[in-house]
């Protein structure tokens, strides 16, 4: 069966496009004009056309639709100067672990499709894999960091000598650095999306 590449395509491009909602914020006050809840309802359309490809992507509908309902909600507070992050440190933690399993997942499977439809050679799905992994260990760092320290950059580590200038600036430096991986993913899958012709090559 001939591959329908348009879908494809446009699958690839909402997930791209998601994970800028997800990894840039622009801020009009106290609201973020691009909202993460924005990055998981693209998410599901890419997972729509997608999982004919890979019917794992299937699987993921659920958490798909709990992360996002959650951050709509949370987008809404903020409209009403309220927030839920840190109000229900349990669920906090589950939607945190949910999370890293749902982005982990995902570019496993958009590595699968690269190592699909890929030019030979290219090797773009060992890359997707490599940053898959790298991200999830940012994401696990960064939930624990946020359970353990609610109040953010007001933390020392415990029982370290490290000077609190220190710890800050080791901090940003491993945000700034997760914010790398976070580009270079988002690169990847706009790479992706040209291992799929807008018209099927003729034989």
């Amino acid at each position: 069966m001939t591959p329908d590449y348009e879908k494809l395509y446009r699958g690839v491009s909402h997930a791209a496009w998601a994970y800028f909602f997800l990894y840039f914020n622009i801020n009009l006050g106290s609201i973020n004009i691009l909202p993460d809840f924005v990055c998981y309802l693209l998410l599901w359309s890419a997972i729509g056309c997608l999982e004919g490809e890979e019917r794992d992507l299937g699987l993921l509908r659920p958490m798909c639709i709990l992360l996002g309902v959650w951050e709509g909600a949370d987008w809404l507070f903020t409209i009403f100067e309220g927030t839920l992050d840190g109000q229900f440190p349990p669920v906090d933690l589950f939607l945190a672990v949910a999370g890293i399993y749902f982005h982990f997942q995902l570019f496993t499977d958009f590595a699968r499709l690269a190592w699909r439809y890929q030019p030979e050679g290219a090797r773009l799905d060992r890359r997707l894999l490599r940053l898959r992994t790298a991200q999830t260990l940012f994401l696990t760092a960064f939930a624990v960091l946020g359970y353990c320290f609610p109040n953010g950059a007001q933390f020392t580590f415990p029982g370290s000598a490290l000077p609190q200038g220190l710890a800050g600036a080791l901090l940003v430096g491993a945000v700034l650095a997760g914010m790398g991986v976070a580009l270079l993913l988002m690169l990847s899958l706009f790479e992706l999306r040209k291992c799929f012709p807008l018209q099927s090559p003729t034989v």
